[in-house]
């Protein structure tokens, strides 16, 4: 069997994070109507040690632009779900954090992300294939981030 080409190969891949993107996006919209990037955000920000992130922070978790990102912000912060607050350690900075619906909204979205992808992964990947996968991706990740994943 030839391996693939890396041309192919990439092209797999983006294939595959559209085809999750789009299967997590309509679950999510359908039962608790939050856009996946909504979702993202407040799990980035649910995520950080103290629950609470600059905007720079969330951009480099998103791998999207500053634009993108405050316009993204924008409208999770219109929705109520999350808010600005001051920097504690710059106060002409602010940081994100979740409101308590933004909490509750993460919680309740998070059952239905982990049961869509368990729908993918458990019917075509086993346990350890599952693993040996997500440290290859993170290796890759790290690759291209200078180090970080």
């Amino acid at each position: 069997m030839t391996p693939p080409t890396r041309i192919q190969w990439l092209s797999d891949l983006i294939g595959l994070e559209i085809a999750l993107w789009d299967r997590i996006d309509t679950r999510l919209k359908q039962e608790h109507d939050l856009p996946l990037a909504f979702f993202e955000s407040l799990y980035f920000i649910g995520q950080s040690r103290d629950g609470s992130l600059r905007v720079g922070d969330l951009v480099r978790a998103l791998r999207i632009t500053v634009g993108a990102t405050s316009k993204l912000v924008d409208c999770i912060e219109a929705a109520g779900l999350l808010r600005r607050e001051v920097d504690a350690d710059d106060r002409r900075a602010s940081r994100l954090a979740l409101t308590d619906a933004g909490k509750r909204q993460l919680a309740d979205a998070s059952t239905t992300y982990e049961a869509e992808m368990a729908a993918v992964l458990d019917d075509t990947l086993s346990t350890d294939e599952q693993q040996s996968l997500h440290d290859l991706v993170t290796r890759l990740l790290a690759a291209t981030n200078d180090g970080e994943p």
